[in-house]
């Protein structure tokens, strides 16, 4: 559901945002010093860095439904409301760059609040709760202390915007994607092969026959 709320995030903001593809990446790696190395040019970096219960949204009573006969009813646990939260930053060589392209997705995030139908991917598409709530820079879901957050990347606080989805979980859902989605590599530390042992001497005598 993560994986689709990210094509979720990245297609809105290349075609609402305008964000040329050749020209602008979007990245939901984790924006630490060594991501941040690796860049050739401007990103947008959408990291999620907290998942918890929205309990705003918690619903204490059980759904009843009636059953066709209208005799009997079921009784449905209703679906557990979770709190997506992303840490979008800009990364430019010009501040000038970085600034215009943060305030471009903040326009693009604030239009698109709650989430339109039409933007959906994958099983967002099936959520339960529809539409699907959204805050933007809102001051309750960002991180107690950004220099902490920063700190434990080992990289240099910036300006971001907190960006939290409410998604549904339906405990009565069952999940058939694959945990592993590519295949485990074996490392070989050593190529060569390893020499052979030195032979410890036999005491003893050989004794002609």
């Amino acid at each position: 559901m993560f994986n689709d709320l990210d094509d979720t995030i990245k297609e809105m903001l290349v075609e609402q945002a305008q964000l040329d593809a050749s020209q602008v990446d979007i990245s939901f790696d984790t924006p630490d010093r060594e991501w941040a190395s690796r860049l050739t040019r401007p990103t947008v970096n959408c990291f999620l860095y907290d998942v918890r219960e929205n309990l705003e949204l918690r619903k204490q009573s059980w759904d009843v439904q009636r059953m066709d006969n209208g005799n009997q009813s079921s009784r449905r646990k209703p679906p557990m409301r979770v709190a997506a939260t992303y840490q979008i930053t800009a990364w430019a060589r010009a501040r000038e760059d970085e600034h215009r392209l943060l305030w471009r997705v903040l326009a693009t995030l604030v239009k698109n609040v709650p989430l339109p139908v039409e933007v959906l991917k994958g099983d967002l598409v099936n959520q339960p709760v529809l539409p699907i709530p959204v805050k933007v820079a809102q001051e309750e879901d960002m991180p107690s202390n950004f220099a902490d957050l920063w700190q434990a990347l080992d990289n240099r606080i910036r300006p971001s915007i907190t960006y939290s989805v409410t998604l549904a979980l339906d405990p009565a859902v069952e999940i058939t994607t694959p945990l592993v989605l590519q295949p485990p590599t074996v490392r070989m530390d050593r190529m060569e092969p390893e020499p052979d042992k030195e032979q410890a001497p036999v005491p003893g005598r050989i004794v002609p026959g």
